[in-house]
């Protein structure tokens, strides 16, 4: 007999891949208690429901990349390398918990609704200030540029680091670091500041 904690993992884990491909909705209790090896009434002594799986799998890859990137906030890097290890941060969470941003990437606004209903929009716009502050620090000391919005900034990097984990799976010879450091230096170069 399996344990609970891995029983519970083994359920998150398979759910995860399911909803990945399938969808939430088009997704069955009965499904994941397939892909699990159990049956379908085993799973509610783990979760209530099945929205309660895809809260817990949001749940977890929030609470994960959120504290890393509470960690960079409150230290003193300069801007450029707080870029850099946010971008760092999200490549590889994004690869540890490829399950959560595949359903992510498939439920979109669905998922906004989710962190909402589960309380953890504010952890994700925490996240999301994080990144803000570092690319106004940059343009506060003159590294990048003013006239770029720097929004638009955040949101094109941001997604260029989201939509690389469609070919990117962190097992070969590129490091999420390495990487990471890459995709940085294509956006902050265009981003740098030149002399007129």
């Amino acid at each position: 007999m399996m344990d609970p904690h891995e029983r519970r993992r083994q359920i998150l884990d398979r759910a995860a891949e399911i909803f990945a491909v399938k969808g939430v909705a088009a997704t069955s209790i009965r499904d994941i208690a397939s892909a699990v090896g159990v049956r379908s009434g085993a799973l509610y002594h783990y979760f209530p429901s099945k929205e309660a799986i895809v809260t817990e799998i949001v749940r977890e890859y929030i609470d994960h990349i959120a504290s890393r990137c509470r960690a960079v906030a409150l230290g003193t890097r300069p801007p450029l390398d707080r870029l850099a290890a946010l971008a760092e941060i999200a490549l590889d969470s994004n690869v540890r918990y490829s399950g959560a941003t595949s359903i992510w990437r498939r439920e979109g606004d669905a998922m906004r609704r989710r962190v909402e209903a589960a309380g953890l929009a504010e952890r994700a716009d925490e996240m999301q200030q994080t990144w803000r502050d570092a690319i106004a620090a940059g343009i506060a000391e003159g590294t990048l540029r003013t006239d770029v919005d720097p929004d638009v900034f955040r949101e094109m990097l941001y997604d260029v680091l989201w939509q690389s984990t469609r070919w990117y799976r962190g097992d070969g010879d590129t490091p999420p670091r390495d990487l990471a450091a890459t995709i940085v230096t294509v956006f902050v170069d265009g981003m740098r500041r030149r002399a007129p």
